[in-house]
């Protein structure tokens, strides 16, 4: 292969590289989430995992066990909730998580 031919496929390839690093992955372009308070609202025997999201504002949450778990180990703590999809046909809406994190405290 030639010189030019060498330097031209170089030059390709740095540019397929930088332009693919450069971009935002899908995840992090369609990132949607809430913050709020983690309670539990209902009675018993049918309570629901919840976020307060204001005064008078409480999304349920729909999540896998271990987040379930780990969210109500923590009512009362700041949250953010991290979600693929929200069923807005009812209230209170409910939110289907992909993932949590805590929140500092003071933080909303």
């Amino acid at each position: 292969m030639s010189v030019k031919k060498q330097i031209f496929v170089l030059i390709i390839s740095s540019l397929m590289i930088l332009v693919s690093g450069c971009s935002p992955s899908k995840d992090a372009a369609e990132a949607k989430y809430i913050t709020g308070i983690i309670v539990v609202v209902g009675n018993e025997p049918f309570t629901n995992l919840a976020v307060q999201t204001g005064p008078s504002e409480v999304v349920i949450l729909d999540c896998d066990k271990e987040t379930k778990n780990f969210l109500l180990g923590n009512q009362g703590k700041n949250v953010k909730i991290y979600y693929e999809r929200i069923d807005n046909s009812k209230k209170p809406y409910v939110v289907y998580v992909q993932k949590s994190e805590l929140l500092p405290e003071g933080k909303q």
